[in-house]
């Protein structure tokens, strides 16, 4: 065990208060996104013009899927919904009722659905971040997971392993786009930089936002 951090749990406290005082956004501790949670997660620009029961219904994935099918302008039919989200007609129904409900979206006359709260997603940016003290391998494979639900996926250690990291693993790291970052007692360093993924979805986007709305209020 590093003689520096007792725990992963203190690793992860110390390197959120020193990388707060460098980095905009606000940070968001076990972010129950996907099985497992995220260590921490930095969110940049992470307004949403919902009040707390919307966001609360935005929380469940399904309704998280379906109000992103669904458009601010341009109505939609159930039938094009069920076509587009890969769930049960029970699970759309239920959650349609939901959204309806709450004044999410609105029902046209002849049946078809549009945003009644109006959204365009902020410029936000996700960033995730694995931490643990020597278990290179586990934190290499969540973080590669994590590339599904954030922009940016890095690993963080403590300062002197990350830098036998660097030089061991430089080339698997970079191959997968996955960042690193060192702790010491008093400072962080980013010793390889995450390049940006695609592969996050809007209702990926969207779900990660509406649950760190709900840990921060």
């Amino acid at each position: 065990m590093n003689e520096k951090f007792k725990s992963e749990s203190d690793l992860v406290d110390s390197f959120i208060i020193q990388y707060e005082k460098k980095y905009s956004g606000i940070f968001v501790k076990e972010l129950p996104i996907r099985y497992g949670n995220i260590d921490v997660v930095r969110i940049k620009n992470s307004a949403l013009p919902f009040s707390m029961e919307q966001i609360d219904v935005l929380s469940r994935p399904s309704a998280a899927l379906i109000f992103t099918k669904i458009k601010n302008e341009r109505p939609i039919s159930r039938n094009s919904i069920e076509k587009n989200v890969g769930l049960s007609g029970s699970t759309i129904a239920q959650t349609l009722s939901m959204l309806l409900s709450t004044g999410l979206i609105e029902k046209t006359d002849n049946g078809c659905f549009f945003r009644k709260t109006k959204f365009v997603f902020p410029k936000t940016m996700v960033v995730g971040y694995e931490a643990k003290l020597t278990d290179f391998n586990k934190a290499f494979y969540q973080a590669k997971g994590n590339k599904e639900y954030v922009d940016y996926s890095y690993l963080v250690f403590p300062l002197d392993i990350a830098k036998r990291l660097v030089e061991r693993k430089r080339d698997l790291l970079e191959h997968n786009g996955i960042g690193l970052i060192g702790v010491s007692e008093t400072r962080t360093f980013t010793l390889l930089r995450a390049t940006k993924t695609s592969k996050m979805k809007d209702s990926v986007r969207l779900l990660g936002l509406v649950k760190a709305n709900q840990m921060i209020n």
